[in-house]
């Protein structure tokens, strides 16, 4: 379910007065010192506990990495089919030392690197994500796997003038 718009809040003057008499209270403040560095301790050692990144609105965090994983799966069943029917040549798994710091290996080679690109954006495509990015990515994989039309191939391998001519000629 999505969220609702945040409006401005009506706070009642008697709740404004016992959070005031809370905070003076000095057991009350030693509590919430401790839980906020318990927080913040946990921030440290699991970020991704505290983060929405990849989960749309309405979605839970469990349901929206079920989703995930499933795109992650089938990105790599269409990148193995391509792999075997040609379409994408067999890399070696050499990743340079970025590597280790992304969780998206970043390869030494240009076809390595289109690999990971075009996984991602299969990824992205069949993922719980927004229409726009959806878009996006599906405009990424035909770009890479589609050939351009031949008037546009004409025109980068001939000269200019003649791709012209042939316009213009009825």
């Amino acid at each position: 379910m999505a969220r609702l718009p945040r409006g401005k809040t009506k706070h009642h003057p008697s709740h404004s007065e016992a959070m005031k008499a809370k905070w003076a209270d000095p057991d009350y403040r030693a509590k919430m010192a401790a839980r906020d560095s318990r927080r913040k301790e946990l921030r440290k050692t699991d970020p991704g506990r505290f983060t929405r990144t990849g989960i749309p609105n309405g979605m839970r965090k469990d349901e929206a990495q079920r989703l995930w994983a499933v795109a992650d799966a089938q990105a790599d069943k269409i990148i193995q089919t391509m792999k075997a029917d040609g379409l994408l040549p067999e890399t070696a798994a050499a990743t340079s030392t970025v590597a280790a710091q992304s969780s998206i290996p970043v390869p030494d080679t240009e076809a390595g690197m289109a690999e990971v690109v075009l996984r991602e954006a299969f990824k992205l495509a069949l993922g719980p994500i927004g229409k726009r990015a959806k878009l996006q990515a599906l405009d990424v994989i035909l770009k890479y796997t589609r050939l351009k039309p031949m008037s546009v191939l004409k025109l980068a391998t001939g000269a200019a003038e003649c791709a012209l001519d042939e316009m213009s000629a009825p």
